[in-house]
């Protein structure tokens, strides 16, 4: 099934050309769900795309979000977007928690994947009736915090393993591969474990933590460093 043919009526449009909507194209054609495609460099015109359309799916820039809708609101679409930061009346938010790289993904992984909506608005399986995916809804006023937790865990950790990568293959001379047992094993731990944090931090082991400092003081990590020893003792005593 997946995109359909000119004639006829469906539920979804597809807006994009980007990860994204790639992703989301994938995972419609995987389960059979009907849907069409537009984007600034189709042949066709939005509105005519639309035209045939109850659903607007906006898998674009959220800059451009809610200019787009008012360029082309017709008053009888469901529009829909998928960022995690902005905060617009003029569309349902559905956002997926969830990074989406160049490598499309398998189908049972798409169908494990929690959509987060808000509270009060249509839910997630009212909008997509067709999708088995987990969902969840969350305050209008929650979305923000939510989507800026998102970020730290998923960028901000991208970039610690990737600066470790670098400083393993260009200072110490090993190959990053050393690292995927490590890093498989953490990821491991932070699911099944109870405590997963383990060496000095977890030891309270203060003689290393300051061995540590002296060896990075010269490296912009040293601030990064502090700053996560300073979270850790901040919200130890706020759990005491």
């Amino acid at each position: 099934m997946g995109q359909v043919p000119e004639t006829g009526n469906i539920s979804y449009l597809i807006v994009g050309n980007g990860r994204l909507a790639n992703h989301i194209r994938h995972y419609f054609k995987s389960l059979n769900v009907s849907y069409s495609k537009w984007h600034r460099n189709s042949s066709k015109s939005f509105a005519k795309k639309a035209k045939r359309c109850s659903k607007i799916l906006l898998a674009i820039n959220d800059s451009s979000i809610e200019e787009f809708i008012r360029q082309n609101e017709t008053g009888d679409k469901t529009w829909i977007h998928f960022s995690g930061a902005l905060k617009t009346d003029l569309a349902c938010s559905v956002h997926p928690l969830m990074t989406f790289s160049d490598k499309l993904y398998e189908l049972d992984f798409y169908k494990s994947i929690p959509f987060i909506t808000i509270k009060g608005k249509p839910t997630f399986k009212e909008l997509f009736p067709e999708l088995p995916n987990p969902s969840y809804q969350i305050e209008y006023s929650q979305k923000t915090f939510y989507h800026a937790w998102c970020s730290v865990a998923g960028n901000f950790t991208s970039i610690l393993w990737s600066e470790f990568f670098k400083t393993l293959e260009n200072s110490l001379g090993i190959d990053k591969s050393a690292a995927y047992p490590y890093l498989q094993k953490i990821k491991e731990n932070l699911i099944t474990a109870k405590e997963p944090l383990t060496g000095p931090l977890a030891r309270g082991d203060a003689s290393t933590i300051q061995k540590h400092m002296l060896a990075l003081e010269r490296d912009a990590i040293s601030n990064v460093y502090q700053s996560f020893i300073e979270y850790y003792k901040t919200r130890s005593k706020s759990k005491k």
